[in-house]
């Protein structure tokens, strides 16, 4: 009788889509709430979308009802947050998924110059040490293209979620990255 052997690797054949999968629950930690975005719920894309400014208005409405949350690091909501568990969160609300740490997120979507900035486009800034590298995001709700003053929301380590604006005084104004555009329009 033939002892039943299991395949050779080479003879075992790997979605890229299962290793995409598995990398996403790699980062997924405990006390993380999942929860199926708006795509996943109606089993198509929201690509079709026609109507950009209201769901950037209702983003930002919806993103402020978290304001005074407080600050945890690794935290994605509801109850505290840190900066990319706080857009991650909100975007998930409406269907977008974003990856779950602020420079892989600054690699999402579409880079665009500051006054170009609309409510719902994400900003990004250096961490404390400052320098070249992403540490912080947070969600443009307003923008003047004149002034060149950028509100943002975001998930601060002192104070919780909070509106600031770009550039401020002192510590915005050193660390500004980038503005990068996830809710396109064709």
């Amino acid at each position: 009788m033939a002892a039943l052997l299991p395949a050779p690797l080479s003879a075992v054949s790997v979605d890229k889509e299962d290793i995409k999968v598995s990398e996403e629950l790699a980062d997924i930690r405990p006390g993380d709430f999942i929860m199926p975005t708006l795509e996943e719920l109606l089993g198509e894309k929201i690509d079709d979308f026609d109507d950009f400014e209201a769901l950037r208005g209702d983003m930002i409405e919806y993103s402020k009802k978290f304001i005074g949350t407080r600050y945890r690091i690794g935290a994605s909501g509801p109850k505290a947050f840190d900066c990319s568990g706080f857009t991650s969160y909100v975007y998930r609300e409406f269907g977008v998924t974003l990856k779950r740490d602020s420079r892989s997120q600054g690699t999402q979507g579409e880079h665009i110059t500051l006054d170009e900035a609309q409510p719902g486009d994400l900003i990004f800034f250096s961490g404390r040490r400052a320098g070249k590298r992403i540490g912080h995001v947070g969600i443009v709700v307003e923008s003047n293209p004149e002034t060149g003053k950028v509100k943002f929301i975001h998930a601060s380590t002192s104070r919780g979620v909070r509106i600031d604006t770009y550039p401020d005084d002192a510590y915005y104004a050193r660390r500004f990255i980038s503005v990068r555009r996830i809710l396109g329009e064709e």
